[in-house]
């Protein structure tokens, strides 16, 4: 009997993929967000569901994932979006990775590194427009020095706010891309990339769209969980992973006993609680401690007590058919009752793919 164990539905994974590339429309590229392993899917089984339907490209965070997609055989091409170190450019290089570059350092490092290559190398050119998280600024792009052995592919920035309901921050954000666009590229030659999930769903994209080309890097709504309220209305999107734990164990405890670690619950009448196997060790927020639910049976059940690293506690008073051996739902649909993952992630006070990529790899992943 497994503890716990996500069940990924890699044809919701391809639907998802068709559904955003004809929302994206003729000329744009859809880059499919595989960080995180997948945002906790699976790396590998996700990249090779979205290319088998036609996927052109991947995206990735960092270095290794790029190096483990091409040791598992993929040739497509994969843009590593976060800043690299200088001293992994030669590797990026020969790899055949295409960087999004956030600094003058890494530049010069990656112009090293390609002038020893055979072929020019390919790279986008990331500006901060106003997350300050990553992207160099205006100045440091002009003072970039060209070089016969790079090609700038397109330019991108990050949007920091897409998914709230104030789009004040996004707009002033587009209106500083649009402006630094101008001044490195004042033909409208290259490509773009501006838009995440909600940025792409929200097609806030004002005199930026239409290029040839253009990039969109969709992460959570390729797996099905909605970055803000209502944003896959019409689309027919839906969630690609469930996560299910085992009742393990059932206690009969009386008035007035309490239940986990620092003992944060006590039973208000004689209850039947329920321990199932999924705890913070498996990447259940401990937030959740006497604050989210899970179904049982097609039914709600409170989660009581503290999580712990390897297990946590359902009160399932109201339901005496509940057995040891049961399965229990804490992303996904049973019955009438769904839980999304967006849902967790609210009672968690994290962000909405939070729930699905800090699962860890004690969590069973099963495909189909």
């Amino acid at each position: 009997m497994n503890r716990s164990w996500a069940e990924i539905s890699l044809s919701a994974l391809s639907q998802n993929y068709r559904a955003l590339s004809r929302l994206a429309g003729e000329g744009a590229l859809v880059a499919p967000v595989v960080k995180a392993d997948a945002y906790g899917h699976g790396l590998i089984p996700v990249a090779r569901a979205v290319l088998a339907v036609g996927a052109p490209c991947l995206a990735v965070a960092t270095l290794d994932e790029a190096l483990t997609l091409r040791r598992a055989g993929i040739s497509q091409t994969i843009y590593a979006l976060s800043p690299l170190l200088p001293d992994e450019a030669e590797e990026v290089v020969r790899a055949d990775v295409t960087p999004f570059i956030s600094s003058p350092e890494f530049y010069d490092a990656f112009r090293s590194a390609a002038q020893k290559a055979p072929l020019p190398a390919r790279y986008w050119l990331a500006l901060d427009s106003g997350m300050g998280r990553e992207g160099m600024s205006l100045a440091d792009a002009l003072d970039l020095p060209e070089s016969p052995a790079l090609v700038r592919a397109g330019i991108s920035t990050h949007l920091s706010s897409a998914d709230e309901d104030d789009l004040g921050p996004t707009e002033d954000q587009l209106a500083t891309f649009a402006e630094q666009v101008r001044t490195l590229d004042p033909s409208g030659e290259l490509p773009l990339s501006w838009a995440n999930s909600p940025a792409f769903l929200r097609s806030q994209v004002g005199d930026l769209s239409g290029r040839a080309g253009n990039l969109f890097r969709p992460g959570a709504a390729l797996y099905g969980i909605e970055p803000y309220p209502g944003s896959f209305a019409g689309l027919g999107l839906r969630p690609a992973l469930a996560l299910k734990a085992s009742v393990t164990l059932i206690r009969e405890l009386p008035l007035g006993a309490t239940v986990g670690y620092g003992r944060t619950f006590t039973v208000e009448k004689p209850s039947r609680i329920a321990t199932i196997g999924i705890g913070y060790g498996d990447g259940l927020s401990r937030e959740l401690s006497n604050r989210g639910q899970v179904l049982v049976r097609g039914q709600r059940c409170p989660l009581v007590g503290r999580v712990s690293m390897d297990q946590c506690q359902i009160d399932v008073t109201e339901l005496p058919e509940v057995r040891i051996g049961d399965v229990a739902t804490l992303i996904g649909r049973d019955g009438e009752e769904e839980i999304t993952a967006a849902e967790l992630a609210e009672l968690a006070r994290t962000t909405c793919h939070a729930p699905t990529t800090m699962l860890t790899r004690r969590v069973e992943r099963r495909y189909a």
